[in-house]
Formats: structure tokens, C-alpha cells, sequence
């Protein structure tokens, strides 16, 4: 057993990054395989602007539950990869509002049937656990919306 594992609920959110981090790693190796511009990080922010058309950074932040400064980080990203476009709020000139590019669309098409693969095996490797990890995701993020880790820690401190 790694320490990690070894130190269970004190090393949880350690650990549960930790399997983030390698399912980004293996999934952004294909795409580098592929001689595909793009990270797993990323695809959150292109659905929903596949969705939306345009939104606002803070909008994306406010739909992926995400910090703004990580949607601002990823945004440079992708209009440094040229995947999005981004204009100022014509309303509220300190709001940037971004949209896919010609670009962008190009890689969703090339993206596509990756992305069926990856929901295939990600289906197949969720069902070799005893366990259904998105349902288990769901009732703890749940729990986590009706009382915070912090909220939990401060009333027993």
C-alpha cells in the first residue's frame, strides 16, 4: 500500500486528484497521439460553449462549479491553442465573453469519436468497482452543498 492510500480520510482529497491527474494524463497522451491540439482539461469549457454559443468567464465558472481563476486559466489556454474566441461585454466592458472559433468547431468534429471511446471505457473501467463511483460522487458532493468540510471541521473544533 502507498502512504497515500495508507493515511485513507486524512489523504481523501490528495487521492482523489491523484486519479484526476492520471485519468487527464492517459486521455491527453492519446490526444497528443492523435496530433490533437487539445487537453482534457479543456473539454468542460468546449461543450458548454458548444451549448451556449457565448458566455461570460463567469458564467462557465458559475455552470462547472469551478473557480473564476481557473476558467480565466484554461480560457488563455485555449485562445492561446486558438480553440475560442473572446470579445468584451458590450454592456460591462470588464466582462469577457468567449465562443468557440472556426478552429474549435474543427477539433469537436475531430474529437468526436474519441470522445465515444473514452465514454465507452470509462463505463467499462466504472463497472469493474463494487461500487457506482458516479452515484457516489453525487450523494458526496450533495452532502458537501448542504454542509461544508468547513462547515463540519468548525463545529467540532
Amino acid at each position: 500500500m502507498d502512504f497515500i492510500s495508507e493515511l485513507a480520510e486524512l489523504a481523501m482529497a490528495t487521492r482523489l486528484k491523484r486519479l484526476s491527474e492520471r485519468l487527464s494524463g492517459d486521455v491527453n497522451k492519446v490526444y497528443k497521439e492523435l496530433n490533437l491540439n487539445f487537453e482534457a482539461k479543456w473539454y468542460l469549457v468546449l461543450e458548454l460553449l458548444t451549448r451556449h454559443k457565448t458566455l461570460s468567464i463567469v458564467d462557465i465558472a458559475d455552470e462547472l462549479k469551478l473557480t473564476h481563476p481557473a476558467i480565466v486559466q484554461f480560457v488563455d489556454q485555449m485562445l492561446k491553442a486558438k480553440l475560442i474566441t473572446a470579445s468584451k461585454d458590450s454592456k460591462d466592458g470588464r466582462k469577457r465573453l468567449v465562443s468557440l472559433s472556426a478552429n474549435g468547431k474543427k477539433l469537436l468534429i475531430q474529437l468526436a469519436p474519441v470522445l465515444v471511446i473514452l465514454k465507452a471505457e470509462n463505463q467499462r473501467w466504472l463497472s469493474e468497482a463494487d461500487a457506482n463511483l458516479l452515484t457516489i460522487m453525487g450523494q458526496l458532493e450533495k452532502a458537501l452543498d448542504e454542509r461544508s468540510l468547513y462547515q463540519r471541521l468548525k463545529e467540532q473544533l
